[in-house]
Order: structure tokens, then sequence, then C-alpha cells
């Protein structure tokens, strides 16, 4: 007979512990084999892929009122690995800081940005994963108001003229292409052989004019922003010597509006001005200048920063000197057109039609205006020989009895 040895009990419950974990593993074994494949494998993220672009570069009109834009059309963005279309987002920094509201490819400079450093930040983005974001290649000081912004408080071109009776009246416009009712300004303005505009020469925000009598004597007549005046004061003494004095913007990039003249040695002279209806040291800045015997400040005409002057040479040819706003000529002169010599008037008082780009307009010896319509930073990316201009319009007509047109 077979007997069997009792199991202690610490043996007996080890033994049903192990069978209880056992029955665990398999249960589990058996849960897990019919779960659905894909919720057994760890949730894994899209990788983050390479994207690359050139920094935008900052285009348009650096002034107080005048239009920038971070250009993007040269930054060739990228992804790698490939796939899909790039967006592109944009904001705009004072001084370092973000501008509330900021964020278009464009941005007009106000009266706050006067004077202070502004750029564009470009962002390009793939995916939410895969983007970058890249400041411009340039930081602007953006300038005075120009000429360019008007006399009243529209902030569109204006162009004055001085009649036989010595009347100074100012022709308005829309901004849209169209004229406004002609106002008269002042009277007893034939005392003076030249008058133009500098723009905000003392640095208040408004447009202001300056006079020359036969004296020698230079007078600022300080604009009220309204279309009307604030005073009249003397700002200098023997500019008889100077066959031209033209109102040209910011020339030396200190943000305030300066003045180049030519001599009776055909030197071309800047006098740099203060901000504050002053001077400041004026220096050589180009020399023979006789083959020009009309000099325009056209302000920022290429639709770049760099800023402009246009001179009508001996065979009526029109050529665009640019400055980089350090206070001196970029060694090369651009034209820009032909047969100007029939023209008894040349000037450049801003944007006539309303698409942000200065216009040039001419009065032949018929009394017939002329406006032509410049073509801004577009004609950089057409690449195409002479499309400095988008096209011509007569504008007006009897403008040849007057004795000045600015």
């Amino acid at each position: 007979m077979e007997t069997s040895t009792p199991m202690p009990a610490v043996a007996r419950k080890r033994r049903r512990l192990f069978s209880v974990l056992a029955a665990s593993v398999v249960a589990g074994l058996l849960a897990t084999s019919a779960l659905p494949a894909q919720a057994a494998v760890p949730a894994i993220g899209v990788p983050a892929r390479l994207v690359s672009m050139a920094p935008p570069r900052l285009i348009g009109d650096p002034t107080v009122g005048g239009v920038l834009k971070a250009d993007v059309s040269w930054a060739n963005p990228s992804v790698s690995p490939e796939g899909g279309a790039p967006s592109f987002s944009f904001y705009w920094t004072r001084d370092g800081q973000v501008i509330p509201g900021a964020t278009n490819q464009t941005y007009r400079a106000t009266a706050a940005d006067y004077g202070r450093a502004v750029t564009a930040f470009a962002t390009v983005t793939y995916d939410p994963d895969s983007t970058v974001t890249l400041q411009a290649t340039e930081t602007l000081r953006i300038a005075a108001k120009p000429r360019a912004r008007g006399f009243n408080s529209d902030n569109t071109m204006d162009i004055f003229a001085r009649d036989a009776a010595g009347r100074l009246l100012l022709y308005p416009t829309d901004g849209r292409g169209h004229w406004q009712p002609a106002q008269v300004i002042g009277t007893g303005w034939n005392v003076f052989n030249h008058i133009f505009s500098p723009g905000d020469f003392d640095g208040d925000g408004t447009v202001d004019v300056m006079a020359r009598d036969s004296q020698g004597r230079l007078f600022l007549y300080q604009g009220n922003g309204s279309g009307g005046w604030k005073r009249a004061i003397q700002v200098g003494q023997g500019w008889q010597e100077f066959n031209a004095i033209v109102g040209v913007g910011d020339f030396n990039g200190d943000a305030t509006n300066d003045v180049l003249v030519k001599d009776k040695s055909n030197n071309v002279l800047l006098y740099p001005g203060n901000g504050s209806g002053g001077w400041l040291q004026p220096y050589t800045a180009g020399w023979s200048w006789g083959l020009y015997d009309v000099i325009v400040g056209v302000g920022h005409f290429g639709g770049t920063s760099k800023l402009e002057v246009a001179g009508r040479n001996a065979y009526g040819g029109l050529q665009i000197f640019q400055t980089r706003r350090d206070g001196w000529f970029i060694n090369f002169a651009e034209t820009v057109g032909w047969g100007w010599g029939a023209l008894s008037t040349i000037g450049s008082a801003g944007d006539f039609n309303g698409d942000d780009k200065i216009d040039v307009f001419g009065i032949d010896r018929s009394g017939q205006l002329t406006m032509y319509y410049g073509n801004g930073a577009d004609y950089l990316a057409s690449g195409l020989p002479g499309s400095f201009w988008t096209g011509q319009s007569t504008v007006g007509w009897g403008w040849g009895g007057f004795t000045a047109v600015f």
C-alpha cells in the first residue's frame, strides 16, 4: 500500500500562488493577442524637416508715411525631405520691439517711427514642425516726412505753382490721379527768385517750403500741416552763389531732410539739415555737374531704400543718381529716358496715381503738364531694360503761365 508524504502547509500556499500567477499570465497573453495591432505600437511624432530660406530684404520708402515691403521673391525657400507648399507670415519691429498689429508683408511708417530703426521678420512654414523665421537683411532708420506727403492734411501729392501776380497756389490731388480745387496759399511771392520744398525740415511733422530772395537770403516757411503757414524764418545768407537748390530728402541717413546745391564751379554740395530748422556742416558731395541743367530730387524713385536724384543732361537724357543714404552718391548714373530736352520744367512731388510709386512731371513749352508714372521696385523684378516707367498721361493744360512750379 502506497502512502504519500503529507505536504506542509507553506508548500501548499506557494503552489496555489504559482497556479494563480500562471493563470494570470496566460489570461494576459490571450488578452494582448486580442487587441488591434495598431494599439500595441507606441505613437511616434513626425520628425521636423530641414527648412532653408534666404532672409527677406526691405524695399520701399523709409520715410514717415512711406510704404516698406519685406521682399521674399528672391528667398527661394526649400524643405528637406521635400513635400508641401510654403506659406509666409510677417511681423515688424521698431528699435527691436514688436510693433502691435504690424503683421502684413507691407508696413506704412508712421510718425511714431520717425528717427527709429525699423525692420521685418519673415516666417516660412511647410507644416507645424517645419518652419523657420529670419530677419530682413536691412534695418532702416525712418526719415522725416518727405515732399511726397503733400502740404495739406491728407498726405497725398500736391503741386505748388506761382503765377505772374506773385500768388502761390496749391494744386492738391485726391491720391488717385485726380485734382482737387486749387487754393491760394500766399501772395507777394514774386520777390523770390527760387522756391522749392525740402519736405519736413524743422522736424514738426509737416511739409515746409523754402525761398531765396534777390539778396541771397534763404527763408523757411513752416507749414502748419493743413495747407497754411506757421511762420517764416531766415535760415541762410549768401545763397545767390548757387545756380541750383534742391530738396533731396534724407541724403546722409540721419533721418533728417537735407538740401543739395550746385555752385558756379559746377560742384554739388550737401547742406545737411539738423532736424530743427538749421544746418549741419556742409560739404562737397559731387564734382563736374556742369553737364546737367536741371537737378530734381525724386525720393525713392526706384522703390528701394536708396535715395535718388535726377539730372537732365545736355543731350536730353534723364539720368538717376543713387545714394545709399550715407551722404555720398553711388558712382553710377542710370539713364531712364530720352527727349526730356523738350520740357521747360521737370519736377517730382510724389505719387500722383495712388500706386505708392514716385512719379515725375514735366511741362512743355506749350504749357501742357504730363505725368510720367514711375515703376518703383517692379522694374527690378521684370529684369527688362527701359522698364522704369509704367506709362504717361497729360494731366493739365495752361501751366506755361506760371513762373514757378514745384
